[in-house]
């Protein structure tokens, strides 16, 4: 009787061990890699002043961006609702392509390296798997004179205009039109394939102006730009 009743706790114990193991980590550590596209309307305002002239067009141009990141996530399996909060890499781009009815042509492309935190609320309708993400980010910027400038200008036909080397246009820029920190909101949606692989959609609106213009002699001015961006990312998670 002894031998059956040491028996019976010695497999009520396995049975309790193993389902105590299998119960899933409501706290989960993300590595997040992934892209999109960014554009940053506005800019045409900056660098040619409303009624300044007229007989051109602007043309702002969607750039390829990554991202990056690593999170901390808390979901409880029987809950629909989930945080996510961690350190992120992004970028901001633009392209902004000027034409005009004597042929002048030039592009600026502003692209800013951001690394800051990043914090979203979730919402698991089924409790698992798809799940909807509203949240928002904050960075500060790594490369503030991360613009650079391309121009057929140097071109014979344009010499009686006089205008600065591209270079030097480009050095003036640089100078003059400095990258700020980013502050955006957003949210998207995602989809958690299992424990361990999730992928996410996600946009994010630039709350503050992606540019400062300082003084300068070329009139460009200062307005608010703010930037959108599209990102596309692949999650793998580890539990805690």
């Amino acid at each position: 009787m002894d031998h059956l009743l040491k028996a019976v706790i010695f497999s009520g114990l396995i049975l309790l061990g193993g389902d105590l193991s299998a119960q899933e980590s409501s706290f989960q550590l993300g590595i997040r890699l992934g892209g999109g596209m960014s554009v940053n309307p506005g800019m045409d305002k900056i660098l040619v002043p409303e009624d300044y002239y007229s007989n051109y067009t602007f043309k702002d141009k969607w750039q390829v961006v990554p991202t990056a990141g690593i999170f901390v996530q808390y979901h409880t399996p029987e809950s629909i609702i989930g945080i996510e909060g961690g350190i992120s890499y992004w970028q901001k781009a633009s392209q902004p392509v000027y034409d005009d009815k004597e042929g002048l042509h030039y592009e600026v492309t502003p692209r800013y390296n951001h690394l800051g935190l990043t914090a979203l609320f979730k919402v698991y309708p089924w409790r698992k798997g798809f799940n909807v993400a509203v949240g928002g980010r904050a960075g500060a910027n790594l490369n503030g004179k991360g613009i650079s400038y391309d121009s057929n200008q140097e071109e014979e036909r344009f010499s009686k205009y006089q205008f600065a080397t591209v270079a030097e246009t480009e050095r003036l820029m640089k100078e003059k039109l400095t990258g700020k920190p980013d502050v955006a909101i957003g949210g998207g949606f995602g989809y958690e394939i299992g424990r361990h692989w999730g992928i996410d959609l996600r946009y994010f609106y630039g709350v503050t102006s992606t540019i400062k213009t300082e003084r300068n002699d070329y009139n460009w001015v200062e307005k608010s730009t703010h930037s959108h961006t599209v990102e596309l990312s692949v999650s793998y998670l580890f539990d805690l």
